[in-house]
């Protein structure tokens, strides 16, 4: 049986390229916007289609999982992913381009459930954290390689190497993964609770949050704030990095789930309200930008990693499914709704509803970490008879 250590690093390879896909679209888009003849605004388009893809994906996740289990449904939803990325490096049309990001988006959605129910029954929280940590070190390298493929005029297909390269290591790797964890085959499974959809509603919301910031802070950056492309593109990694080395740093920290839910997810609201500062106080804007990449960075993991936790037992194989569902539905229409916002000219005004989300987002989040708090502390004895 493998160590914790070395599973991590397997479902740490396939984090990997989930966010070198993610964390390239929001610098590649003003480019292959014009490539394709589409406006910028169209960016919101083609994430719908790929959030919306990964919603069915991790609709379909639980039903996967409990007729074949989680090893089968890590394999084949990486092929669908690695399958999607190739299509979209050789697609000729924007019809082309969205089919792609519906095949990619349908194999992430289904593989992040499948992560990251394997992760919580098989490693710790500080673990969970760290392979969660890879998505950022894949969203920021694939961000930065991207500024520099765009800057020089090379070929943006050469990045998806980020999304293929991981994706395929991890899918090797996934023949040793023990079959201890195929439990949920043939499993009846029962209705989720209030708590369990408050977790839901935390997770779609976050989403909504970071991806709007992750997808619309280039175009925020270059031309509300008038900054040069490159300088941009380096910010924008930069978020992704800070993002990255803070989830790191604090995975091995002795903090619990709980204290990162009551805190962390009111901070990204408070940053995510600060971007408006940038158009007229450019430093105080890029402070914001890398101060959301810290707050976001312990969010969705302990979010996860809790949420199962307090799930019980014939709704645990549903949770994360669930979650990741709202995830992908927040995904899309977080980054859609800034993108009609951004056609109509209010481009410099997004930070507003993006705080908001995050505002209900730290709602939710607290009645999470409440649930967990109460399930661990420990029960009241019985009275002794007299």
């Amino acid at each position: 049986m493998l160590s914790p250590q070395k599973i991590a690093v397997i479902l740490g390879a396939m984090f990997l390229s989930l966010g070198a896909f993610d964390g390239m679209l929001g610098v590649l888009w003003p480019t292959l916007s014009g490539v394709m003849g589409r406006g910028i605004g169209d960016l919101g388009y083609l994430l719908a289609t790929y959030l919306s893809a990964s919603m069915a994906g991790s609709l379909l996740s639980s039903w996967v999982l409990k007729r074949w289990g989680i090893r089968h449904g890590l394999k084949g939803s990486t092929v669908i992913a690695i399958a999607g990325a190739l299509l979209l490096a050789i697609a000729p049309t924007w019809g082309w381009l969205l089919t792609a990001a519906a095949i990619r988006g349908l194999g992430n959605g289904a593989v992040h459930a499948f992560l990251n129910t394997y992760a919580a029954r098989t490693i710790s929280n500080r673990l969970v954290m760290v392979i969660h940590g890879m998505w950022g070190a894949g969203a920021a390298g694939a961000a930065f390689t991207m500024t520099l493929l765009v800057n020089a005029d090379i070929a943006w297909q050469w990045n998806l190497a980020w999304c293929v390269i991981p994706a395929s290591f991890a899918l090797i790797g996934y023949f040793s993964l023990a079959r201890v964890v195929d439990t949920d085959r043939g499993q009846q499974l029962g209705a989720l609770k209030r708590s369990d959809w408050i977790a839901v509603l935390a997770g779609g919301t976050y989403v909504a949050v970071e991806a709007s910031i992750g997808n619309w802070a280039y175009t925020l950056m270059t031309q509300g704030w008038g900054m040069s492309v490159a300088l941009a593109g380096t910010a924008t990694s930069v978020f992704w990095i800070v993002l990255t080395v803070a989830r790191l740093t604090f995975a091995g920290l002795p903090i619990s789930s709980v204290f990162w839910l009551k805190l962390m997810p009111w901070c990204l609201a408070a940053t995510a309200a600060l971007l408006l500062a940038g158009h007229t106080t450019l430093w105080l804007g890029l402070i914001a930008l890398w101060g959301a990449g810290i707050s976001a960075s312990v969010i969705f993991p302990s979010l996860m990693y809790q949420a199962i936790s307090n799930a019980a037992l014939n709704t645990k194989p549903k949770i994360a499914g669930a979650v990741l569902t709202c995830a992908a539905a927040g995904g899309a229409s977080g980054p859609t709704v800034i993108g009609w916002l951004v056609g109509a000219g209010a481009l410099l005004w997004i930070p507003i509803p993006i705080a908001a989300l995050g505002v209900v987002s730290a709602l939710c989040a607290r009645k999470v970490a409440l649930k967990g708090q109460a399930s661990a502390a420990p029960s009241p004895r019985a009275p002794a008879d007299s």
